[in-house]
This record gives structure tokens, sequence and C-alpha cells, in this order.
């Protein structure tokens, strides 16, 4: 079976959703930002500091080489994957991608206290117009997050079903 990978902005759902559906579906859930702190042994906004972007982007695509070649794995994307086409082509191989899509007037609502890039709205509304068309280029397949929790799940879950993805 292939792997679910979740892509969209951050606080599009991609965490929450991806381990409730893990636990309905028996996959096993990965958050590549938190995998990828646990194997550097840091955090992300520590890695961004001292090395910058370009620097965090590499390590990004090591370790995704690294989760793609297993397999029925949830995988979270970080919200910036894909400003690198060759995360999505090695993503793809043995994957499914998943845009998980939110309202950007919704993501902004929320309090981002521990997502220093979302902190500012007008940064928030830059982001989503710089990754829109991306997340819509290398989606397989586009979920609206416009319900609840609880049937955001079953509609993805249901998609996965009837494209016969999942058992």
């Amino acid at each position: 079976m292939k792997n679910i990978v979740l892509i969209g902005m951050p606080a599009s759902g991609k965490s929450t959703i991806g381990k409730l559906l893990s636990q309905k579906i028996n996959y096993e859930y990965y958050d590549t930002d938190k995998y990828l702190e646990r194997k550097e042994k840091r955090k992300i906004s520590d890695i961004f500091e001292k090395n910058g972007e370009e620097y965090f982007r590499d390590l990004e695509t090591k370790y995704l080489k690294k989760l793609s070649h297993k397999q029925k794995l949830i995988i979270s994307t970080g919200g910036g994957v894909v400003k690198r086409e060759e995360n999505i082509i090695e993503l793809k191989k043995r994957g499914i991608i998943i845009f998980l899509s939110r309202k950007v007037e919704d993501i902004a609502k929320e309090n981002h206290e521990n997502r220093p890039l979302l902190k500012d709205t007008n940064n928030i509304h830059k982001l989503y117009s710089e990754r829109i068309e991306l997340y819509k280029k290398y989606a397989d397949i586009t979920i609206e997050n416009n319900d609840t929790l609880f049937n955001v799940v079953d509609k993805l879950y249901n998609t996965l079903k009837e494209n016969k993805l999942i058992k």
C-alpha cells in the first residue's frame, strides 16, 4: 500500500488529521518536522537561526528520502516541503499526495504562539499566496478542511477507500 502524504499550509490540520487517520487505518504516523528535530537533536527554529533556510531544506530533503522508502505510513510534511520539486518527486514514488486545504482566514484566526512564521497575519497571507499554486499542482487529491476534525478524517478516509488507495 502507498504512503499517504499530507501537504498544506501550517495550521491546515496535517498533524492532527494525520494522527487520527493513522489510528483509523493502522498506518504508522510521521511528522517530518518532528522526525527531523529528533534526528538532528535540535529545534527547527534553531536550525533556521544558526544555519539558514537552505540548510534546513537540505536536511528536510534528506529525511524525506529516508521516510519515503518505507511503506504504509502517513507522512505529515512541513508547509514548505513544496518549495523543492525533488521532495515531491521522492514522496510520489511510494505515496499519494493529499493537499489539506484550509481557508487562509481560518488559519489566521488561530493562536500561533508556537509558530513564529504565522504570528503576523500579513506573513500568513504572503506564505499562502507563495505556496497555494504549488499545493494544487502537486496534489493527487485535495481535501477541504472546513468541517469538524472527525468529519474531515471521515471524508479523507472515504476518498482513499473510493480510490482503492487503502483497504
